[in-house]
């Protein structure tokens, strides 16, 4: 008796297995389907044809076309000189030289060209009454020709004068150092109450809103670029797109390089900053090409995933090769117009399916 209990346990069991597997048969194929999850959504875009050049890094350095000391053009106690970190105007004022010597110097030779100019009236009057009396044989002819010598030497005396009332004139406006382009003060030079000659620099300004990478390349990479050509540029860490502003067609014997400027967008860099230009090494060739971001680097390869006919990802290694921009050039089983993953490709698997929406 103590057995039937068990017996009866697992035909219950049996029972409840038996209606599991016809509960699983009843269901029609549309509810098992509905189980399934969604495959993933990835964005894609097309692989594209595109003509692009072989190219090397070269190391370049952010600078000012701008970059000055300024000096004083007078001399005199420095009155006033602007702080570190100013930012100056075109025109604006970034130091000042004690102008009361300029000021003295000024009035008096201002005097002294007033003094010449009522001697040269009198001389000029004095000749003429001198020519009227030799006309009428009341005088010797010696008399007027000193009178008229007197007059000329007169004339020449006030115009030294009055240069040196344009030249004390010019010293008392420069007395101010203006800012010949907009820019910030970067360093003082010189500080109030020292005292600067003439040709001393004051201050260090710098036009940070007018930038350029300095670049060295070799001489037989030059046949590559021209004037107005863009490139591609990275500072820290960030890249941006530069126009060749010039090529300097003069070499350094030692090293075989010549420089180039390629001017940035505002807001790149630092002066100073290190940057990272690429340049092109030869001649522009059509190759594949897919976003940076469709690349899958892994330890034994890098890889990228296109969609096949069926919605299936498919993996492929590749080998990379020249960049522009955010391009990047693929050899592998690539052609062009065939649909890359540029967004999920890093969770898929190869052979899953996938639902390809087109990455903008």
């Amino acid at each position: 008796m103590g057995g039937w209990p068990a017996i009866k346990m697992r035909r219950c069991r049996l029972f409840g297995v038996a209606a599991s597997l016809l509960v699983g048969l009843a269901l029609s194929p549309q509810a098992l389907a509905q189980q399934r999850p969604d495959p993933p959504s990835v964005g894609v875009t097309p692989a594209r044809m595109v003509t692009m050049a072989p190219k090397t890094v070269m190391p370049g350095t952010v600078v000012s076309r701008n970059d000055s000391q300024l000096a004083s053009e007078v001399e005199g106690r420095i009155a006033s000189v602007a702080e570190v970190g100013t930012v100056v105007p075109k025109g604006g004022i970034v130091a000042r030289v004690d102008s009361n010597l300029a000021g003295m110097q000024l009035a008096s030779d201002k005097a002294s060209a007033a003094r010449l100019d009522a001697q040269l009236r009198f001389d000029r009057n004095q000749a003429q009454r001198l020519n009227s009396l030799l006309a009428q044989n009341a005088i010797a002819k010696s008399t007027r020709d000193q009178a008229e010598s007197t007059r000329d030497m007169d004339a020449a005396a006030l115009a030294q004068a009055q240069a040196a009332v344009h030249k004390s004139q010019y010293q008392f406006d420069h007395s101010d150092i203006r800012a010949p382009f907009p820019g910030r003060v970067v360093a003082r030079l010189i500080n109030p109450g020292e005292y600067a000659t003439a040709g001393k620099p004051i201050v260090r300004l710098v036009d940070t809103g007018s930038i350029e990478a300095s670049v060295q390349i070799p001489i037989e990479t030059a046949d590559y670029l021209r004037e107005g050509m863009s490139v591609t540029v990275e500072i820290e860490g960030k890249r941006a797109t530069a126009v060749v502003r010039a090529i300097v067609p003069v070499g350094d014997i030692a090293s075989r390089t010549i420089e180039i400027r390629l001017t940035l967008p505002p807001g790149t860099g630092f002066v100073g900053d290190a940057a990272k230009v690429f340049i092109p090494t030869a001649q522009p060739r059509d190759v594949v090409a897919v976003p940076r971001d469709a690349l899958v680097l892994r330890e034994d390869n890098t890889y990228i995933f296109k969609v096949g006919r069926k919605g299936v990802a498919e993996r492929v290694a590749v080998e990379t090769g020249s960049e522009d921009g955010a391009l990047v050039e693929i050899k592998g089983a690539v052609s062009p117009g065939e649909r890359v993953i540029v967004r999920g490709a890093e969770r898929l698997e190869a052979g899953q399916k996938v639902r390809p929406i087109l990455a903008s």
